[in-house]
């Protein structure tokens, strides 16, 4: 029986935190942490390993669902600066 995930185009911001490392601790999977408190794993990662620690405003599609939590794969994003995270 397959899982029924929710996948929608939604906006996000929050700030890009490490969420996995391989065994020189390097980060090697990051997640968004959102304004909306909770965690989405950045299934793109590769491309924001760099922006750790760095707030952006994300366009992606979402899933949802009970295996995979929170997931965005994001198709745009914007670095910010720290004071817009408060929108």
């Amino acid at each position: 029986m397959k899982k029924k995930v929710n996948a929608s185009m939604q906006t996000l911001v929050g700030i890009v935190t490490p969420s996995a490392w391989d065994e020189g601790d390097r980060v090697f999977e990051v997640s968004l942490s959102a304004t909306d408190d909770e965690e989405y794993v950045i299934e793109n990662s590769e491309r924001f390993l760099d922006l750790v620690q760095k707030p952006i405003r994300a366009v992606g599609m979402v899933k949802v669902g009970k295996k995979v939590h929170r997931a965005i794969n994001i198709k745009k994003f914007e670095l910010l600066e720290s004071a817009s995270l408060e929108e």
